[in-house]
């Protein structure tokens, strides 16, 4: 009897030895494999050149133009052109500001230029303007719609037909029709107009604290004039430096300065920026 007990009892030994080596076998082949894809995803000498670098990664933003759009050939009036572009069912030719906007003021920091006259619509990028995504700076932002936030209706250069300026993002810009065509200005934010006057007289919108300019904008086919008619800046008491008065880039004092504006004002108040709404645009964008 104690025999066949020793007996059973080796055998049932022998068999968890059999067991414990067979899952130690089974857990080193799993081991091996855990760190077989482990290897396989860890950069090596070899594979660590082919890791794209951050630059090659970085996803590229285009100009998100357009060949033509809905409204485009059609027999349009001014206004109904000027709509459309800003509903986006007509296409628009990009003026760039510092590219297309001329000055005819020297030593206003634009390019200059003697005369307003038409220019070539060659190189010119036709857009859609509610997925416009060219910043101030020229870099392509990664957007597909424009924030457009207000607009105001105005006869820039007085010659009996209005224009459109539009607040918003990716910058403030002018919608001027010429030629048969719809041209959109984009106009650094730091010159782009504040209070608008019906006589087509702006003043800049972030002169800072002392300085104002007052400006007019002259639409022609293909491009953009500006020309400063008034400036100032004056921080006495803040600094040591003398006070700036001009009229059309000459120095002037303050007293002719400030007659010259009130002259130049008459009296008028700003006019009314309208919300960037389809409904708004129908009503005052008008012939």
């Amino acid at each position: 009897m104690k025999k066949r007990i020793f007996i059973f009892t080796l055998i049932c030994m022998t068999g968890i030895m059999a067991a414990a080596c067979a899952n130690d076998n089974s857990a080193e082949d799993n081991t091996s494999a855990i760190l077989q894809d482990d290897t396989e995803a860890l950069p090596t000498k070899e594979n660590e050149a082919e890791t794209p670098t951050p630059e090659e990664t970085e996803i590229r933003f285009e100009l998100n133009t357009v060949e033509s759009l809905e409204d485009d050939g059609k027999e349009m009036s001014v206004a109904e052109a000027i709509r459309s572009t800003m509903k986006g069912k007509h296409s628009a030719l990009e003026l760039m500001y510092d590219e297309r906007l001329f000055s005819l003021t020297q030593n206003t920091g634009w390019q200059q230029a003697d005369e307003i006259k038409d220019i070539s619509d060659a190189g010119l990028s036709r857009i859609n303007m509610l997925t416009y995504n060219r910043a101030m700076n020229k870099g392509i932002t990664p957007m597909d719609k424009a924030f457009w936030r207000s607009f105001v209706c105005v006869d820039l250069d007085q010659d009996g037909t209005k224009e459109v300026l539009v607040n918003g993002g990716p910058g403030g810009v002018a919608l001027h029709y010429a030629g048969g065509e719809v041209y959109m200005t984009v106009i650094n934010i730091s010159a782009f107009p504040c209070n608008v006057y019906e006589n087509g007289i702006y003043d800049e919108g972030d002169g800072g604290a002392f300085a104002l300019g007052y400006d007019r904008l002259y639409p022609a086919r293909g491009a953009m004039y500006t020309e400063k008619i008034a400036y100032k800046y004056d921080d006495e008491g803040i600094t040591t430096n003398p006070p700036i008065y001009k009229i059309m880039g000459k120095d002037v004092t303050k007293e002719e300065h400030d007659a010259y504006v009130e002259e130049l004002i008459k009296g008028l108040t700003p006019l009314e920026w309208h919300d960037f709404t389809k409904e708004n645009i129908d009503r005052y964008v008008a012939d």
